[in-house]
């Protein structure tokens, strides 16, 4: 997987003294995806991403938009989920499900914010007892379904983040 980094300082310099925009993206320096930093301990942290959700006023329609302008297969459930692909566009494990719900929705709660993003982890019951030993907001409810586990931690700024251990294999 290719990923494309920022222009360096020195470059915005130069795209700003040459009448550019300033977010310029070039894919000059490529990198193979970095693994999860060691934050001591042996328990892993954050994987890689679940999945993206937000709500809109108008679900329906900001979906449609989506599906028309950026090609988004958006689903009769209101999103998709993106498969995982190597260099060659052939299938691996994972997914990324992207989903659009209703601004009425409480999914979010206790949070207020319009989005959620979900994290893929590796165990956990062990992430989660480490984060409540750190004095993280860590909600009691832990799902456990078909397609996998599921805990909650509020961040700082009142963000609810979901933790995902999909099922083995995925």
């Amino acid at each position: 997987m290719a990923l494309v980094n920022p222009v360096r300082t020195e470059e915005l310099t130069h795209a700003k003294s040459e009448g550019q925009p300033s977010h310029i993206f070039q894919a000059t320096d490529i990198h193979s995806p970095s693994p999860p930093p060691d934050l001591g301990g042996s328990t892993k942290r954050v994987t890689g991403i679940g999945g993206i959700f937000f709500k809109a006023k108008d679900a329906p329609a900001l979906q449609a938009w989506y599906k028309r302008h950026l090609g988004i297969d958006v689903q009769e459930w209101g999103g998709t989920a993106f498969t995982w692909t190597d260099g060659e566009g052939k299938p691996v494990a994972g997914t990324t499900v992207w989903s659009i719900g209703s601004a009425q929705g409480d999914q979010f709660a206790p949070s207020t914010a319009a989005f959620m993003v979900n994290y893929r982890v590796e165990d956990l019951h062990a992430l989660v007892k480490v984060l409540r030993e750190e004095g993280c907001n860590v909600l009691e409810k832990i799902d456990d379904s078909e397609y996998g586990k599921f805990a909650w931690v509020i961040d700082p700024e009142g963000n609810k983040v979901e933790l995902w251990q999909p099922p083995a294999g995925q």
